[in-house]
C-alpha cells in the first residue's frame, strides 16, 4: 500500500477529511471546531489509520472504509498499534495492558514496564524484574498469542564492569528491532543494556548514559547479518534522549555480539550552539529516516527531524541543524501520521484545520554538508563575471551582528594550492535577506569568477545567519563543500591583433615611505616579488607581467607616491594557462586593485602588494610611454634581432659580391637565403601541426616529403652528369664538400644550385659552367617544385591561418611562415614566367639558358 500513499497523498487527505467530518458523526462535537477531541494514534503497516475520538477508537482502511470500536471506559489510557490492526490499551491507573481485536479484548496482562516492538509485531512486559516477550500471529481461524521468557542476571547483582554499583533500578524499556533495550539507574546515574531474544547468555553488558533525563526512543538503521565465525552482526541502533542540562544527545550502538550481549556505545550532542530544551520533549520514530522531535524552548514548541539514515551527526565538520518548523504562529503538530512510506501528514491546529505534509522538508545530505540549506546558486557551472551568490534555506532566517565572513577561493591547479579571490563580512549592503526570509543574496565583484574552465569554492563562517524567530545562529559552509566551475567563453579580443598593454599603479604614502628606505638591491627584489604576486592574483603567467625598468618614479608634485610601470604581454602560444588577451588581463588587474574597501583580497594580505593604492587603480600609460616601450620591446625581442642580423649580413654579402665582381649574379645570396628559410619554416610548421594533432598534418608532410626526395634526386642526377664532363671534373674534385652540402639544401628548391654558376664575387667555387641539359633540368625541377611544394604548402598554411583566426587565436610564428611562403611562391612564379617569355622570344628554352649563362660569364 505504500505505493498508493506515495503517489496519492491528496487522496489520503481527502479520505481522512471525509471520514472524519462526514462519516463519523460522533467526531463532530462542535460546529466551530470539527477536530475537537480527535487524536491521531498512528498508521499500521498496511496503511490503516487509527484515531481516538472522545472515548472511542476509529479505524480508517486504505480503501476508504472505516470501523468503529465501542466506547472504552478508561480515563488514563494510552493506545498503541499492534499488527495486524490490533490495539494495545495501556491502563496506567491499574497497570493493566489489554489486547483489543476489533470489538473484543483478546487478553490482559499485569505489568510494571511495557514497550511495543519497533515494527509493531511484538511487545515486552516487565513484571517483578522479569521480562516476557509476546507476539501476536493472525490466522484464518483466530489469533495466536505466543510468549517467551527472557532470562538474565539480575541488576541487583554486582556487574564486573561496575563493581561499585549497589543496585540498578529499571526505569525504561524499548524496542531495538529484534532486541530490547533497558535503561536502569543507580545513584543518579543511568545505564544502558541490551537483551537479545535469541541470545543464550544470561549476562548483560551495561554502558553509562551521561546525563540521561529522558524520554528516549531508538531506531534500527540496517538489518542483522550474523557471522557464524565471529558471532557478530552489522546492525546499528540510534537512540535519542534529553539530558539533565536540557540538551539532545544521540547515542550510536553497534558491534552487538550475538553470544554475550556486548556492544559499543558512542554519543554526541546534536547541537553545538547554546541550545537548551525545557522538560516537555516528545520523540517520535520516523521509519527509514530517524526521529521527529517536539521540544519546548523558551516556552515555545520547536520541531526537528533528525535523518540519521543519511547524516553523520558524529562528524562535527558537518554543518547540521535540523529545525523544520518555527512555531511563531502557534501551530501544533501533536496529532500526525507517519505512513509506511515515510510520508508524514500532520493536522495543524492553526484555525484553518489544514493538513500539512512534512515529507518534503526531511533534512537530506547535500554537497554543502549543511542541512539548513535547501539549495545554492551557482551550484556548479557559472558564467564568467557572475556577481551574485544565493543561498536558499529550509526555514526563515535573518542576518546576525557577528563578524562572519564569506570567502571565495581560486584553485590554482598546482599542488592543490588555493588563492583567496576576496573576502567580506556578510552584513548589509553585501548580504540581503529575501522578502520571504528564506534566502540570502550576496553581491560579489565582477572580477571574482574571471577565469574560464577554472575551479573555485565558497567558504562561509559559522553564525553568518540565524533563525528569524530565535536568537540561534546557523553554521556555515566548510572548506571545499561549495564548489563552482566556470564555463568556457570567447575572448573579447578574438577579432583583434593582440599587443602588449602598458599601465601604471602607485603605492600609498605608507608604502612609498617604506620603499624609499630599502637598499637598491632590495628594491629590485621587492619589485620582482610584487610582479609575481600580481600575476598570481590576476591570475596569469608571471612571464606575461613585466616591470618596464628599474627606475622607480615618484610623483613630481607631491613626492609622496611611488609609481610602477607595468607591462602586460600577449599569451605565449601553447604555454600560457590564461589565454586572455592583454586588454582583458589589464581590465582584470584594474578591477582587482579597485575592489571596494569592504572587500579583502589576497593583495591586501601580501607584504609586497598590501600598500597598492586602490583609489588609483591600474591606469593606462600615456602614448609617449607606449612608443618608448614598443621600441624597447622591439630591441629586446630576439626573433626580431636575429632577422635584422641576417638581413644585414645578406645585404653586406650582396654588396661585397658586387664590389668584387659586378657582372656576377650577386643577388643569388638573397634567393639562397629565402630557399633555406622557407625549408626551415615548412619543417617547423609541420612540427606544430603534429603537436596540435591537426587534420592538415598528413597533407603537409606529403607535399613536403615528395618534392624533397624529387629535388635531391635531381641534384644527384645533375652532379653525376656534370662530374662525367671533362670540363667540370676538376672543379668537382676541389669542391666536393660544398657540393654535398648543396645537395642537401637543394631539397628545398633545386634552383639553389644556381649559386655555383652565379659567379658571385668572382670566386672560383661559384664559377661552375653548367651544361645546357643541366640548366634545362634545373628549370623544370624548379617549375615542378612550384606545383608540388610551394603551392600546396601555401594553401595548407592559408587554411591553418583561417581556422586560427576564426577561433580568435593569433599565431605569430605561423603568420611569419605564411609570409615567407607567399614571397617564395611569388618570386618563383615571376622568375619562371620571365624564363618562359624569354624562351618564346628566342625560340627555345635551351638557347635562352645558354645565352644567359654566357652573359653571366
Amino acid at each position: 500500500m505504500s505505493v498508493i500513499f506515495r503517489n496519492n497523498t491528496s487522496l489520503i487527505i481527502f479520505i481522512v477529511l471525509v471520514v472524519i467530518l462526514i462519516s463519523c458523526p460522533p467526531i463532530q462535537t462542535s460546529k466551530d471546531d470539527p477536530f475537537q477531541d480527535v487524536k491521531a494514534i498512528g498508521v499500521y503497516a498496511n496503511g490503516t489509520m487509527l484515531f481516538k475520538v472522545k472515548d472511542s477508537l476509529h479505524l480508517i482502511y486504505p480503501n476508504g472504509t472505516s470501523h468503529s470500536i465501542p466506547k472504552i471506559h478508561c480515563k488514563q489510557c494510552h493506545y498503541h498499534l499492534l499488527n495486524s490492526n490490533n490495539v494495545i490499551i495501556e491502563k496506567h491507573n491499574h497497570n493493566v495492558v489489554s489486547i483489543w481485536k476489533e470489538n473484543k479484548i483478546l487478553k490482559s496482562f499485569k505489568y510494571d514496564k511495557l514497550n511495543i516492538g519497533e515494527k509493531n509485531d511484538r511487545f515486552l512486559i516487565m513484571r517483578h524484574n522479569k521480562f516476557t516477550e509476546y507476539r501476536i500471529i493472525d490466522h484464518d481461524d483466530g489469533v495466536n498469542i505466543t510468549k517467551k521468557r527472557l532470562h538474565f542476571n539480575n541488576f541487583n547483582e554486582r556487574h564486573k564492569e561496575h563493581k561499585e554499583h549497589k543496585e540498578h533500578k529499571i526505569t525504561e524499556i524499548f524496542s531495538l528491532d529484534d532486541a530490547w533495550g533497558i535503561i536502569s539507574s543507580e545513584e543518579k546515574k543511568s545505564f544502558f543494556s541490551i537483551i537479545q531474544t535469541k541470545s543464550e547468555n544470561k549476562t548483560l553488558t551495561t554502558k553509562e548514559l551521561k546525563q540521561f533525563a529522558g524520554p528516549s526512543k531508538c531506531i534500527t538503521t540496517n538489518q542483522t547479518t550474523s557471522n557464524d565465525i565471529k558471532q557478530t552482526n552489522d546492525t546499528q541502533y540510534y537512540c535519542l534522549y534529553r539530558t539533565h542540562t536540557h540538551r539532545l544527545k544521540l547515542v550510536n550502538i553497534k558491534n552487538l555480539s550475538s553470544n554475550d550481549n556486548t556492544f559499543n556505545l558512542t554519543s554526541t550532542d546534536l547541537f553545538q550552539d547554546n541550545i537548551s530544551f525545557e522538560t516537555k520533549t516528545l520523540i517520535h520514530i520516523m521509519p527509514n529516516v530517524g526521529f521527529l522531535v517536539k521540544a519546548t524552548a523558551k516556552l515555545n514548541p520547536k520541531y526537528y527531524i533528525f535523518n540519521i539514515f543519511e547524516i553523520d551527526y558524529s562528524n562535527h565538520n558537518n554543518a547540521f541543524g535540523e529545525r523544520i518548523i518555527d512555531n511563531h504562529d502557534n501551530d501544533l503538530i501533536d496529532d500526525f501520521f507517519i505512513f509506511p512510506n515515510n510520508t508524514v501528514i500532520q493536522i495543524r491546529m492553526n484555525g484553518t484545520h489544514a493538513l500539512n505534509d512534512l515529507s518534503s522538508i526531511i533534512p537530506k545530505n547535500n554537497p554543502y554538508k549543511n542541512t539548513h540549506i535547501k539549495s545554492v546558486y551557482p551550484s556548479n557551472n557559472v558564467d564568467i563575471g557572475t556577481t551574485t551568490l544565493n543561498i536558499t534555506f529550509l526555514n526563515a532566517i535573518a542576518l546576525t551582528n557577528t563578524a562572519a565572513n564569506i570567502s571565495i577561493y581560486y584553485e590554482t591547479g598546482i599542488n592543490n594550492n588555493t588563492l583567496l579571490r576576496h573576502m567580506f563580512l556578510c552584513v548589509r549592503p553585501h548580504c540581503i535577506i529575501s522578502d520571504n526570509s528564506l534566502s540570502l543574496t550576496a553581491d560579489i565583484p565582477e572580477f571574482t569568477f574571471n577565469m574560464p574552465n577554472a575551479n573555485y569554492y565558497v567558504e562561509i563562517d559559522d553564525g553568518f545567519v540565524k533563525y528569524k524567530y530565535d536568537d540561534i545562529t546557523i553554521p556555515g559552509i566548510k572548506v571545499k563543500n561549495w564548489n563552482i566551475t566556470t564555463l568556457s567563453t570567447e575572448s573579447k579580443c578574438s577579432n583583434k591583433d593582440d599587443n602588449f598593454k602598458l599601465g601604471e599603479l602607485r603605492f600609498n604614502s605608507n608604502g612609498t615611505e617604506e620603499f624609499r628606505k630599502l637598499p637598491d638591491a632590495v628594491k629590485d627584489y621587492f619589485s620582482d616579488q610584487m610582479r609575481i604576486e600580481l600575476s598570481k592574483n590576476i591570475p596569469v603567467d608571471d612571464s606575461r607581467i613585466k616591470i618596464n625598468d628599474k627606475k622607480y618614479e615618484f610623483d613630481t608634485v607631491s613626492s609622496v607616491n611611488l609609481y610602477f610601470s607595468i607591462q602586460i604581454n600577449p599569451p605565449n602560444e601553447g604555454s600560457s594557462f590564461n589565454k586572455k588577451c592583454s586588454e582583458e588581463v589589464f581590465e582584470d588587474l584594474n578591477s582587482l586593485i579597485r575592489t571596494s574597501k569592504d572587500f579583502i583580497t589576497n593583495l591586501d594580505l601580501n607584504y609586497f602588494t598590501k600598500n597598492i593604492d586602490k583609489d588609483y587603480g591600474f591606469q593606462e600609460s600615456s602614448t609617449i610611454e607606449k612608443l618608448i616601450a614598443s621600441f624597447k620591446n622591439f630591441i629586446e625581442n630576439r626573433q626580431y634581432l636575429i632577422i635584422i642580423i641576417v638581413c644585414s649580413i645578406l645585404t653586406m654579402l650582396y654588396f661585397y659580391g658586387r664590389y668584387k665582381n659586378k657582372k656576377g649574379t650577386n643577388i643569388i645570396v638573397f634567393k639562397v637565403a629565402l630557399i633555406i628559410i622557407d625549408l626551415i619554416n615548412d619543417i617547423r610548421f609541420i612540427n606544430k601541426l603534429k603537436t596540435i594533432s591537426s587534420n592538415l598534418f598528413i597533407p603537409s608532410v606529403l607535399f613536403l616529403l615528395f618534392p624533397f626526395i624529387l629535388n635531391v634526386f635531381f641534384a644527384i642526377a645533375i652532379f653525376k652528369f656534370e662530374i662525367q664532363s671533362s670540363i667540370n671534373s676538376e672543379w668537382f674534385k676541389n669542391h666536393i664538400k660544398p657540393v654535398a652540402i648543396a645537395t642537401i639544401l637543394s631539397s628545398g628548391d633545386i634552383e639553389l644550385l644556381h649559386i655555383f654558376d652565379s659567379n658571385f664575387g668572382g670566386f672560383k667555387i661559384f664559377s661552375l659552367k653548367f651544361s645546357s641539359e643541366t640548366l634545362n633540368l634545373i628549370f623544370w625541377g624548379g617549375f615542378s617544385n612550384i606545383i608540388l611544394e610551394n603551392l600546396p604548402q601555401l594553401i595548407i598554411q592559408i587554411l591553418y591561418a583561417t581556422i586560427k583566426s576564426s577561433s580568435g587565436i593569433i599565431d605569430v610564428s605561423s603568420l611569419f611562415t605564411l609570409i615567407i611562403s607567399i614571397i617564395v611562391f611569388l618570386v618563383s612564379v615571376i622568375e619562371c614566367s620571365y624564363h618562359i617569355l624569354m624562351n618564346n622570344k628566342n625560340g627555345n628554352h635551351q638557347s635562352d639558358y645558354i645565352v644567359e649563362r654566357d652573359i653571366k660569364h
